[in-house]
């Protein structure tokens, strides 16, 4: 007499590379569907909000990463470029160092970042370059040191593009910010979050 178990254990050897060979072809298929996560961003475009602007305007940042962990970025209103206001202002040029990269499904890549700088404070109307040891003549702009942490989010798009997140923490030290014509704080924290499109 056969055992009831052979027959089973066989039908079982049968299906096994059909199951094995369904689970591929489910695993390609949402390949296919899912973009493929982004861990390298080249460049990138972003507008948002900076807590050291109160001039109402968004703050527009331009990152360009030459290598995979070092990017460089310069963020502002666009004062004196965009247009010619007056109004208050902290632009910001730094490095950014990325300490790690890491997949989250269904979300994206996350890379928390170090950051270190120079920071310019103006009041007004501002002569073109930076004013490290001082102000400028007319005591409207003033430069100084900055370092921050943050975190950036890759989200892949389309062809190649991706949307791209930053949110940020910097201290920047102004030791010449009191002497302004509208005085400011030697410390200037700040906070900033911003969103665009990359590559």
């Amino acid at each position: 007499m056969r055992s009831p178990c052979v027959p089973a254990a066989l039908a079982l050897l049968a299906f096994t590379p059909s199951l094995l060979r369904a689970e591929d072809v489910a695993t390609e298929a949402r390949a296919k569907a899912e973009p493929a996560p982004t861990t390298r961003n080249f460049g990138n475009l972003r507008v948002g909000g900076s807590t050291a602007n109160g001039n109402g305007r968004p703050e527009l940042c331009l990152e360009l990463s030459p290598v995979a962990f070092l990017s460089v970025e310069s963020c502002g209103t666009g004062s004196g470029f965009l247009h010619g206001d007056p109004e208050p202002e902290v632009a910001h040029f730094r490095a950014k160092l990325r300490l790690a990269s890491f997949e989250v499904e269904r979300w994206g890549t996350f890379q928390p970042f170090l950051a270190g700088g120079f920071a310019e404070a103006q009041v007004g109307r501002d002569d073109p370059g930076f004013q490290f040891s001082g102000t400028d003549k007319r005591r409207v702009a003033t430069t100084g040191p900055e370092g921050g942490l943050g975190l950036r989010f890759l989200r892949p798009l389309a062809a190649g593009f991706e949307l791209v997140g930053d949110f940020n923490f910097s201290l920047a030290w102004l030791p010449h910010a009191p002497e302004l014509i509208q005085p400011g704080d030697t410390w200037l924290p700040s906070a900033s979050l911003s969103f665009g499109v990359g590559f």
